[in-house]
C-alpha cells in the first residue's frame, strides 16, 4: 500500500497560536492522516497534545547561518526532502473545511490565484516587491508565470525540488512561486484560476464557521489583523484553543 503523504507544518509559537485549531479541523475532516511538524525543540507544543494527535515532530535540524526568510523557508522544504519523497505543506493559519476524498490529489491541482499580469506600477512592500521579482524571473525565462500564491496547502515532491536548478538564488527566489511555476512547466500541466477554493479574512471579524463550512470552498485562511478575540470565539464552537 502506498504510503500518504504527510501534513508538513513549519510551527513557531505567534502571539495568537491557532494550530490547535488547524490540527483538529485536519482530525476532524481527514482522521489520522499523518501530520508532521517542524519545529525547534524550545517550541515543540506539550508531549500529550503531540502524542494525542499522532503527530511526528522534526527538532533536529537547523538554519544554515545567515540565512534569510526567503532561504529559510526553502531549508524547511530541504528538511521535509531529506525524510518523505513527498509531502502536502500547510501553514498554521489554514482551516479546512470539509473532508477530502482524495488530499493529494486536491492539493496538486495547478491553482493559481490570476494569470499572468504586468507588474503593478506602483510602490510595493518587501514581499510583494519579491513576489514580483520571481514572477519576473519565469517571463525572462519564456516560462508562463500567472500568480501561484495562494496560501492555501500544496503536495511538494522531492523529486521536482531536487530539479530545481542549483544556481538559482534561493535567498532571492520565493520558494512557492518557484517550485509550483517550474513543476508545472516540467509537468506540462496547464494552471487554472482557482474559483470557490479558498476564503480569505484579513482583517476585523472572521465569518461563521458554519457558513465557511456551508461554502464550496476547501481551504480558510486569515491574515494577522483580524478580530482575534471575535476568531478566538468562533474557533472555539468547534475546535480547543489551546493544547490542553
Amino acid at each position: 500500500m502506498k504510503s500518504r503523504a504527510p501534513i508538513a507544518i513549519s510551527y513557531r509559537p505567534k502571539a495568537q497560536d491557532y494550530l490547535p485549531v488547524v490540527v483538529a479541523a485536519i482530525r476532524r475532516h481527514l482522521g489520522d492522516w499523518p501530520v508532521v511538524l517542524l519545529t525547534g525543540k524550545e517550541h515543540l507544543p506539550p508531549e500529550n497534545w503531540i502524542e494525542s494527535n499522532k503527530i511526528e515532530a522534526i527538532t533536529d535540524w537547523q538554519h544554515s547561518a545567515g540565512a534569510n526568510k526567503i532561504l529559510r523557508l526553502w531549508e524547511h522544504q530541504e528538511v521535509f526532502a531529506a525524510h518523505f519523497d513527498r509531502w502536502i505543506w500547510w501553514h498554521d493559519d489554514m482551516l479546512l473545511l470539509r473532508p477530502l476524498e482524495a488530499p493529494e490529489a486536491e492539493f496538486a491541482r495547478p491553482l493559481v490565484r490570476h494569470g499572468q499580469r504586468k507588474r503593478p506600477n506602483r510602490e510595493l512592500n518587501n514581499w510583494h516587491n519579491m513576489l514580483w521579482d520571481t514572477l519576473g524571473f519565469f517571463r525572462c525565462l519564456s516560462i508562463a508565470a500567472p500568480n501561484p500564491v495562494m496560501h492555501t496547502p500544496r503536495l511538494i515532491e522531492r523529486e521536482g525540488l531536487q530539479a530545481i536548478p542549483a544556481q538559482w538564488n534561493r535567498s532571492r527566489l520565493l520558494f512557492e512561486p518557484t517550485y509550483l511555476l517550474w513543476q508545472w512547466h516540467r509537468m506540462g500541466q496547464q494552471p487554472e484560476v482557482a474559483e470557490d477554493f479558498r476564503i480569505c479574512q484579513f482583517e476585523g471579524d472572521i465569518p461563521p464557521i458554519a457558513e465557511l463550512e456551508d461554502s464550496p470552498c476547501t481551504i480558510f485562511n486569515w491574515g494577522r489583523h483580524i478580530d482575534h478575540a471575535a476568531a478566538a470565539g468562533e474557533f472555539g464552537r468547534l475546535y480547543p484553543l489551546d493544547y490542553g
